[in-house]
C-alpha cells in the first residue's frame, strides 16, 4: 500500500510495512483538487507505526535510502518516554497544514519493474552481474594491452643506446631539395606520444583498481569512505580527504588492506609515469658511437705510426742524436729539450700567473695543442713532511701530431660517414680489451712525473750544528720498482760543505739532472740568490723526481676544443695513479747521455757551458732575474719556503715531463691505409707528406715474385720487396686504434634519470604481471572445482558500475537508510564514524539491485555465478 509521509519539524514517519517497490497501486496520499468544486479531496488510509527500539537495544541497519528515517524514530521515542501511545490521525495532520505545505505536483507512484514497463511501453531488461566464460578475461585484457605494448616499446627505445639524428635535426631527402627537420618539432611530437602512454597506463591501473573495488562491493563490501575510491585513481585530493583517512582498516580482510594500499600506489604511479615515459622516449643530447665500418668505410684502421711497437714504450732512455745535445736541440721538436722555449716563456710569466696555469705546447703541423697538467698530492710515506708532491703529465708529442693530422684528413677528405657529421669526437682504443697493457702493444702511454723539492736558507744552515741535508725521497711513490725502493730506504744525504761556496754568491746554480745510484730516481740541486730584503741571501734546493709511463686513452673533440684530452690528465686520475700501484705502469730510468740532450749546453758571450736548466732557474733570482719578484714568502720573522718549493718542483717536473713526451729519434711518418687487396695491392697515405709535391699517396701493386710496383705521385719505381712483405712490415708499426663518436640526439644515455624511469616502468609491469598471475592461479583453482569461502568463483568480472555515475544511479534507486550518522549528513558529514560503515551491493526479493549500508535484513547477496539476473 501507499507510503504515507508526514512532514513535521522533527522528521518523517512511514508505515511499518512500507516497501521500496509496492506491488499494488493505491490512491495518492496527498490531497488533490476537484475541478468542479475547487476543494481538496483526500484519499487516506489508517497508518500503524513501528515501535522504535530503546537506547540499549540493537536494531538492524537497512538498505541505503530505506523507508525509515531517524527523525521519525526520534519523535516516536520521545512519545514513548513520556508514557503516551502515539497515534496520529491523518486528518489531524492535514488539518494543521496549509496549502503551502504541499508540493504543487503530485508524487508519482513507484511501480514494480513489470508495471513500469507496461506503463511506458518499454520492456525492462534483467542483467547478469558478472561476466562468464572467456569474456571475463578478454574484457580486462583489452584495457591493458595498449599500455603493455607501448611500455615494452618505450622501454626498449629508451634503454638501447643508439643515435637518432644530429643536433640540428635529421636531414630529409626530398626531390625538391634536402632540408633539415627541426629537432624541437620531433621532441614535441614524442612528448605527445609520451602523454598518450601515460593515459594508457592510468587507464590500466584504474582498470585493476575498479576490478578489485567491484569485486569487494559484491562480496565482502567496502567502507563507506572508500565508496568512490575505486573511481579516483590519480586524484591526489582524495588521498588527503577525511573519507579516505577515517575509513579505517579491516585487518581481518586482506582486501580491506589491499584495496586502499593499491589505490595509493596507483595514484602515485599515475603522477610519475608521464615524466618517466618522456625521459625514455624523448631523445637526449649526447655522444653516440659509430661503427667503424660506417664511420670509416673508405679507409682501413688503425692509424700506423712508423716506429717499432715493441720499442717505443721502453722503460729506459739511453741516448739521443748528437745535435740534440747542443743549443739547436732546444728548437728541434723530436729532441728531449725541444720544449725549452715554451717552458721559458711560461716561467717568465711567473709574476703574472704564479705558475697556476697549465703549460701549453702546439703541434704546428696538426693545429693541435696539448697541456702539461699539474696537481699536488699529499705525501704518502710520512704525512708529517711539510708540502706536497707535485704531479705532472701530458700526452706524447708524436701522438698529438698523428691524431691532429688524421682529424684534418677527416675534415678535408672522405673517410666515410664521419666526414659528413656536423660534430664528432675521436677516441683512442686498444685493439684487444682482454689483455693487459704489458702484453698488448696497442696500448698507448703518457709520461707521469712525481717531483718534490726541499729548500734551505744556506746562511742559516751554515750556522746550524746539523751537517746533513736530505733529498726528499720519502715523498715519492716507487710504484713497486725495487731499485727505487732500495735508494728510498737508504736515503740520499748531502753534506752542507757541498753547498756552493763564496765564489757562487749572488749567482744561480743548477746542476744537471743525475740518477741516484743507477736507480730511476732523478736528482737535481742548486741555489737561488735573493736580495729583496736588503741582505744577500741564498736558498739551497734539493729536488727528487721519478718518471713513469702510464696507460691512457686520448680524446679529441675538434668542434669544441683544439686540445688533445687524456684520461690520465684529470686531477682525480693523477691522484689515483700516485696512490695506487698499477702493474701496467712502467717506471723509466735515464742515462747521462740522455740527460745531456734534455739539458744541452752552449757558450754565450762572457760565459761558457750555459745550460737550459740554469737559464730557467735564473727566473727565480731577484739578483739576476729581470723581475724583482719575491721567491719566498716572508711574514715578519717567519719565512715560508712551501710556495717556493712548489714552484721549483713544477719547473723541474715540467722539464722532465716534456723531455719524456718527445721522442728521441727524428720525426716519423703517420700512415693511413686507404685500400688493400690481400697480397696483391695496397694503397696508403703518409699524412705528414699529404701536401708535399707528390701528395703523400702511395700505391703498391704486385709485379712479380720478388718485386712490387710503387706509384708515388708522378713517380714509379719497382722495389725489391713483395706486397706481402710490405704488409708484414706494416704490422710492426705502432697501431693507433681510433673509434668515432658523433654528437646529437639519441636514446640510452646512462644517467640517474634514465634508471629512475626504467624503475618506474618496471614497477608498472610488475603490477600487471602480479595481477595477471593472481588471475591465472585463481582460475586454475576454479577449474579444479575448489570453491572460495563464499562458494563463489574466485575470478570475477563485474559488469555494472564501471563508471561513478552508474554507482550514483544504483544509490538513487535504493531506499534511504535508517542511520543516525546520516541524519544530518545531507549538508556535510558531522561524524567521521560514518566513513567506517560497510557498504555492499545486494538485491531484494524482487531482484532489484540495491546499495546496502550495514547488514540489511531484507536484502540478499548478488549471485555472481550468472544464475540470476537483476534490475
Amino acid at each position: 500500500m501507499d507510503s504515507i509521509e508526514l512532514r513535521q519539524r522533527r522528521g518523517s514517519l512511514r508505515p511499518q510495512h512500507d516497501t521500496a517497490f509496492p506491488r499494488n497501486s493505491a490512491p495518492s496520499r496527498y490531497p488533490t483538487s476537484d475541478p468542479s468544486t475547487g476543494h481538496h479531496r483526500q484519499h487516506l488510509q489508517p497508518v500503524t507505526y513501528a515501535r522504535v527500539p530503546n537506547d540499549d537495544e540493537n536494531f538492524p541497519e537497512y538498505p541505503l535510502l530505506s523507508s525509515r528515517m531517524w527523525n521519525a524514530l526520534s519523535a516516536d521515542r520521545h512519545d514513548q518516554e513520556s508514557g503516551r501511545d502515539r497515534k496520529v490521525s491523518v486528518e489531524d495532520q492535514l488539518s494543521s497544514r496549509s496549502d503551502e505545505d504541499y508540493p504543487r505536483e503530485t508524487h508519482a507512484i513507484r511501480p514494480q519493474p513489470g508495471e513500469a514497463g507496461r506503463a511506458t511501453g518499454r520492456t525492462l531488461v534483467r542483467k547478469h552481474i558478472a561476466r562468464g566464460g572467456w569474456a571475463r578475461y578478454l574484457n580486462g585484457m583489452i584495457v591493458h594491452m595498449p599500455a603493455l605494448l607501448m611500455t615494452a616499446v618505450i622501454l626498449a627505445v629508451g634503454s638501447v643506446h643508439f643515435y637518432w639524428y644530429s643536433e640540428q635535426g635529421p636531414l630529409i631527402n626530398h626531390k625538391g631539395g634536402d632540408y633539415r627537420l627541426d629537432a624541437d618539432i620531433i621532441s614535441n611530437v614524442l612528448q605527445f606520444v609520451a602523454k598518450l602512454h601515460e593515459l594508457f597506463i592510468i587507464a590500466s591501473l584504474s582498470s585493476v583498481t575498479l576490478a578489485m573495488f567491484r569485486r569487494s562491493l559484491v562480496t565482502r563490501g567496502i567502507h563507506l569512505g572508500f565508496l568512490t575510491g575505486g573511481y579516483r585513481v590519480a586524484d591526489l585530493a582524495y588521498l588527503k580527504s577525511a573519507a579516505f583517512w577515517r575509513q579505517g582498516l579491516d585487518t581481518s580482510n586482506v582486501w580491506g588492506i589491499l584495496l586502499p594500499g593499491f589505490l595509493v600506489l596507483a595514484t602515485l604511479m599515475s603522477t610519475i609515469v608521464g615524466p618517466a615515459s618522456a625521459i625514455l622516449l624523448v631523445p637526449s643530447l649526447g655522444w653516440y658511437k659509430i661503427e667503424a665500418s660506417v664511420a670509416f668505410s673508405k679507409i682501413e684502421l688503425p692509424l700506423l705510426y712508423k716506429w717499432d711497437k715493441n720499442n717505443i714504450w721502453m722503460p729506459h732512455r739511453d741516448n739521443a742524436p748528437d745535435r740534440c745535445k747542443e743549443v739547436q736541440g732546444l728548437y728541434q721538436g723530436f729532441c728531449p729539450g725541444g720544449g725549452f722555449p715554451e717552458i721559458s716563456n711560461w716561467l717568465e710569466d711567473f709574476p703574472a700567473t704564479g705558475l697556476a696555469n697549465d703549460l701549453t705546447f702546439h703541434s704546428t703541423s696538426a693545429d693541435l695543442r696539448r697541456h702539461i697538467v699539474f696537481t699536488e698530492a699529499k705525501n704518502m710515506a710520512n704525512t708529517t713532511i711539510p708540502g706536497f708532491t707535485t704531479l705532472c703529465t701530458t700526452p706524447p708529442q708524436f701522438l698529438t701530431d698523428s691524431i691532429g693530422l688524421f682529424q684534418k684528413y677527416i675534415d678535408s677528405g672522405d673517410v666515410g660517414v664521419l666526414s659528413r657529421e656536423p660534430r664528432y669526437r675521436l677516441r683512442t682504443a686498444k685493439e684487444s680489451h682482454n689483455e693487459s697493457a704489458a702484453h698488448d702493444n696497442s696500448t698507448l702511454f703518457q709520461p707521469f712525473i712525481q717531483s718534490k723539492c726541499n729548500l734551505y736558507d744556506k746562511e742559516q744552515v751554515a750556522k746550524s750544528l746539523s751537517s746533513d741535508l736530505h733529498f726528499p725521497l720519502d715523498s715519492l711513490n716507487c710504484l713497486n720498482n725495487s731499485a727505487c725502493q732500495r735508494v728510498q730506504k737508504k736515503g740520499w744525504v748531502v753534506q752542507k760543505d757541498s753547498m756552493p761556496g763564496k765564489d757562487y754568491d749572488n749567482t744561480s746554480v743548477a746542476t744537471p739532472f743525475f740518477s741516484a745510484s743507477s736507480s730511476p730516481i732523478v736528482l737535481i740541486r742548486g741555489q737561488v740568490p735573493d736580495t729583496l730584503d736588503g741582505q744577500p741571501r741564498h736558498f739551497f734546493y734539493l729536488c727528487s723526481l721519478l718518471a713513469s709511463l702510464v696507460p691512457s686513452n686520448f680524446t679529441l673533440d675538434p668542434r669544441v676544443s683544439d686540445v688533445l684530452q687524456s684520461s690520465s690528465s684529470t686531477a682525480d686520475a693523477m691522484q689515483n695513479i700516485y696512490r695506487l700501484n698499477d702493474p701496467d705502469i712502467r717506471v723509466v730510468s735515464f742515462t747521462k747521455e740522455w740527460f745531456k740532450a734534455l739539458d744541452p749546453t752552449w757558450d754565450e758571450k762572457g760565459r761558457s757551458n750555459v745550460t737550459a736548466l740554469w737559464r730557467l732557474v735564473q727566473n727565480f733570482a731577484s739578483k739576476e732575474g729581470k723581475h724583482q719578484m719575491s721567491f719566498v714568502e716572508r711574514h715578519s720573522n717567519f719565512t715560508n719556503f712551501t710556495s717556493a718549493e712548489t714552484f721549483l718542483a713544477k719547473v723541474f717536473g715540467a722539464v722532465l715531463t716534456e723531455g719524456l713526451a718527445r721522442s728521441t729519434l727524428e720525426q716519423r711518418a703517420t700512415l693511413l691505409v686507404l685500400e688493400k687487396d690481400g697480397n696483391r695491392s695496397v694503397k696508403y697515405i703518409d699524412l705528414s707528406q699529404r701536401y708535399g709535391s707528390r701528395t703523400g699517396v702511395h700505391e703498391l701493386t704486385f709485379y712479380n715474385s720478388t718485386h712490387h710496383r710503387h706509384d708515388w705521385g708522378n713517380r714509379t719505381t719497382y722495389d725489391k720487396q713483395t706486397v706481402a712483405e710490405f704488409m708484414e712490415k706494416l704490422e710492426t708499426y705502432l697501431p693507433i686504434g681510433v673509434v668515432a663518436e658523433r654528437y646529437g640526439y639519441g636514446s640510452g644515455q646512462q644517467r640517474a634519470t634514465l634508471h629512475w624511469a626504467q624503475a618506474v616502468m618496471g614497477v608498472y609491469l610488475a603490477i600487471v604481471v602480479i595481477y595477471a598471475s593472481w588471475v591465472v592461479i585463481m582460475s586454475v583453482l576454479d577449474a579444479f572445482g575448489l570453491e572460495s569461502n563464499h562458494g563463489q568463483a574466485r575470478v570475477l568480472s563485474i559488469v555494472p558500475w564501471s563508471d561513478l555515475q552508474d554507482l550514483i544511479i544504483l544509490a538513487l534507486r535504493t531506499p534511504p537508510p535508517d542511520d543516525e550518522d546520516l541524519a544530518d549528513a545531507g549538508a556535510g558529514v558531522s561524524s567521521s564514524r560514518i566513513w567506517k560503515k560497510t557498504v555492499w551491493a545486494g538485491a531484494d526479493g524482487d531482484s532489484n539491485a540495491q546499495l546496502v549500508l550495514g547488514k540489511g535484513q531484507s536484502v540478499g547477496r548478488l549471485q555472481v555465478d550468472r544464475s540470476a539476473q537483476y534490475y
